[in-house]
Formats: C-alpha cells, sequence, structure tokens
C-alpha cells in the first residue's frame, strides 16, 4: 500500500491500445498490468537485480513469501489504494461546506487467501470423496522468523462436507465439458445441466478469542461459486408479456416489509413482515446506551463506547435484514415472479415529532435498515434469475390505488378523499398496490412535474 501511495500517478495514467479494427484507444492500467509494474520496482531478478523500492527492505518477511500469498497481497493493496483515491478526488472536488471527514487509506487487515498450490491435505481431503474423517490440512505460514508449514486443525460439519463433495462433481462436469469442446472445438465450455456451487480458494480469518492459544481463533472459510444464466432486462420481459407475474415490495419502518404478488394484472397473495418487536428491542438497547454514555461523562477520542451494544444492534439489524430477504425471494419463487420491484430509497429525512435521543437513533436506522433489506434481495433474487427494479417512490402511499384520487395519511392509515369512494387501508399495502401501477405506467400523478421521465424512473 505505502508503494501504491508513492506512484499514484501510475492509477489515472492512460495506456494506448489497439482494438482489433486498428484503431488506437486509451483506458487506465488494469489490475494484472499494475501487478506487473510493482513487481518489477520491488523485486530483483536477474534481468533487473537493482529495483527502486525493493520489497524486502520494506517488508522483512516479504522474503520467503509463497509468489501466489504475495500476488494475492499486491492484488489486495491495488483495491484499497484505488477505493481510497477515488474517495479522495471525490472529496476535494466536493464544496467546502458540504465536505465530510477526508478519506483514509483503509487499514491492512485483510483475511488471507490461500490458492490451490499453497495448501496441503496431509490428513486431511477438502473434497470428501472417501468416507472417512481427517482433522488436519497444512499451510505455510510465517512464524515470526520463517516461512515453513504449519499443520492446522480442522473441523468440518456434515452440511459442509456435503457441500464438498457436491463441488467435486461440478468440478468434474465442468472438465467433461472443456475437455469435450476442445475436441469438438465448439460450444460453451461446460455440459448443460443442472448448477450447483463450486468450492474456491481458501481464505483465513483471525478473531479474538481466549479460549484459543495466542488468543486467536483462526476460520477457514471455503468461497462458494454458482454460474447462473443472466436474465434479461426488466423492461424487455415487461414489453414482451405485460402481464407477466411480478412481486412489489414496499418496505417500512414499522413494517419490515409488504409483499403482493399480481398474476395476469390481479393480486394473487400478499404477505406482511412487521417489525415492531425487532424496533422495540432495539430501541432498548439504545436506551441502555444513551444511559451509560451519560454516567460515564465524555468519551475518550478514538475509543469505542458500548462495544458488545453495539455489535448486538448490528447483529439484530443483519439477522432481520436476511430473513426478509429470504421471505421475499421465496415469495417471488412461490409465485414465479421473475421481477421484483422496490421503491427507490432517498436521504434519510428526521421525523417532525419529537422524539428522544434514543427514539431518533432507533428511527434512522429502522430507515437504514430498508437499504440492508435491499441489497440482500438483489443478491439472492439475483441467484435465481429474478431481477430487482426500483420506482419513484412519490405519492406511493398517498393515490388511492382504485380511483386514482389523491387521499390521507394518517400515521399507518390511509384514506380516500373521494366523497364517491369511501376506502380505508394500511398505507404500505396502499403504496405496494401503487407499485405495481408504476411497473405497469398506469399510475397517474396527482401533481404536474411529479412524474418523472422514463431513464429517470
Amino acid at each position: 500500500m505505502d508503494f501504491f501511495a508513492a506512484h499514484l500517478n501510475v492509477l489515472d495514467e492512460p495506456v494506448q491500445v489497439r482494438k482489433k479494427d486498428g484503431s488506437i484507444k486509451e483506458r487506465t492500467r488494469t489490475n494484472q498490468e499494475l501487478l506487473t509494474f510493482a513487481e518489477f520496482h520491488t523485486l530483483a531478478t536477474k534481468a533487473h537485480p537493482n529495483p527502486g523500492w525493493p520489497l524486502d527492505e520494506h517488508v522483512p518477511a516479504a522474503e520467503g513469501m509463497p509468489t501466489e500469498l504475495r500476488r494475492a497481497a499486491i492484488n489486495r493493496a491495488i483495491g484499497k489504494v484505488r477505493s481510497w483515491w477515488s474517495h479522495l478526488k471525490t472529496w476535494e472536488e466536493t464544496a467546502p461546506d458540504q465536505r465530510g471527514r477526508e478519506p483514509r487509506p483503509g487499514a491492512p487487515n485483510e483475511p488471507v487467501t490461500f490458492y490451490a498450490g499453497m495448501v496441503e491435505h496431509p490428513a486431511y481431503d477438502l473434497n470428501p470423496q472417501k468416507k472417512k474423517r481427517h482433522t488436519f490440512i497444512s499451510l505455510k505460514l510465517h512464524t515470526g522468523q520463517k516461512w515453513e508449514k504449519v499443520s492446522l486443525p480442522v473441523v468440518v460439519h456434515a452440511q459442509a462436507e456435503s457441500l464438498l463433495a457436491g463441488s467435486a462433481l461440478e468440478k468434474e462436469r465442468i472438465a467433461r465439458g472443456r475437455k469435450r469442446s476442445k475436441t469438438a472445438q465448439t460450444g460453451s465450455g461446460e455440459e448443460k445441466g443442472d448448477r450447483t456451487w463450486v468450492a474456491k480458494s481458501l481464505t483465513v480469518y483471525g478473531k479474538r478469542d481466549k479460549r484459543y492459544p495466542g488468543g486467536v481463533r483462526y476460520a477457514l472459510h471455503v468461497p462458494m461459486e454458482k454460474s447462473v444464466d443472466k436474465p434479461r432486462k426488466a423492461e424487455e420481459q415487461r414489453q414482451a408479456n405485460p402481464q407477466m407475474p411480478v412481486v412489489t415490495v414496499d418496505l417500512g419502518v414499522g413494517r419490515l416489509a409488504v409483499m403482493g404478488a399480481f398474476v395476469e394484472g390481479r393480486l394473487a397473495a400478499t404477505r406482511f413482515v412487521d417489525g415492531q418487536a425487532l424496533n422495540h428491542r432495539r430501541h432498548r438497547l439504545l436506551t441502555v446506551i444513551h444511559r451509560k454514555r451519560k454516567q460515564s461523562g465524555r468519551l475518550q477520542p478514538g475509543v469505542q463506547d458500548n462495544a458488545a451494544l453495539w455489535d448486538k444492534i448490528r447483529n439484530l439489524d443483519e439477522n432481520a435484514a436476511k430473513q426478509t430477504a429470504v421471505t421475499i425471494v421465496r415469495f417471488a419463487r412461490e409465485h414465479g415472479a421473475r421481477v421484483i420491484v422496490f421503491e427507490h430509497l432517498r436521504r434519510y429525512r428526521p421525523p417532525k415529532e419529537k422524539m428522544s435521543r434514543s427514539g431518533r437513533k432507533n428511527h434512522k436506522r429502522a430507515y437504514w435498515l430498508r437499504g440492508q433489506i435491499m441489497e440482500w434481495v438483489r443478491d439472492l433474487a439475483f441467484r435465481e434469475g429474478i431481477l430487482t427494479v426500483e420506482r419513484n417512490p412519490a405519492y406511493t402511499s398517498q393515490v388511492c390505488p382504485h380511483c386514482k384520487v389523491l387521499g390521507e395519511r394518517n400515521g399507518s392509515r390511509f384514506t380516500c378523499k373521494n366523497p364517491n369512494h369511501r376506502y380505508s387501508a394500511d398505507a404500505d399495502f396502499v403504496g405496494m398496490m401503487n407499485l405495481y401501477r408504476k411497473w405497469t405506467k398506469t399510475f397517474v400523478y396527482p401533481r404536474k412535474g411529479d412524474d418523472p421521465k422514463p431513464e429517470v424512473a
């Protein structure tokens, strides 16, 4: 990271490349080109025995480091420095009165990735084709003086064993498909069939735990990858089949989600996910934090207060976001929907009514939870070939979904103002209904100028 921070001009330096048609275009360096640049200027070889920035002098532990591990560390450094440099340029272009804190490069505390050539299984096979359970693998680690192989005890649960066994079969299937495509010189390189998860390179995480030697507990994470067919764009699907099954979701603060499945233009099913218990529990924890802060006086700079309570609040929100996202995606699969429609989230606006300090923080975190739910839904739905789209949130819970007249929202209740149409319903339910109108482009905005342009919507 220090090397790239001293050569920031390399990140933005244009490189000329020749296209297939003979024309020349300019672009920035790729990660592979930056990796080559870093190794050329930091490693001593026969071609250039005196590099300008010797890696062994700046990082003594780099001597004898496995090549794959060193390149993984360089790639990590490229990503962190690029991200910091991009945020810094944006911060400098922002007006001084709108700037926040100046961005700083992140700390190099990333987990370590071990590739296939760096891992040996003297007494354990991570792809358990044999019905035999072993307890050790061997990794090349730095002991403080030199790099040497270290055997680590490993416990693999039954579910992980089944996943790894399926991964081994999937790798064999992919290899057969590639071999067949090379023989025939045609095809995509894979056999047709149900795709499953494939194990990738190991990642070692360290976490403080007094129960383990050295006060550190290590965990081996095996990332799993699955290939999915890219679905068509949502607008193309809508034009091809205007009556296609769609699920619309209205995310709220009191209720985590109100979802409805529309099949052939009619509401087929609804489901509510309540969030009152979560809000109440989070509010109690925030009240305890506020009370302890008052008792402890002024906080010391750089010291995290009530770390255990804040972790508990974050875990509550993350768990609720995951469970809600799973419920939404499962609901969409049950009704054959290929598109999930959300409101486009805007910046948080504090409520006008009076609240306690802990109540205001609770309201803000409940609003932020909507973004976490959308991120998880977007990831989980794409694995199932389902797209997520966003629509303009203006008047979604203020217009009657039946007579299209502007109504009145009082708290969580909506009342239509049309004298010839008495209609009252839950405001989140009304928002969910109007999201479908915006998907089909039949929603009528009550005021001129609120109807957005198609590309903005």
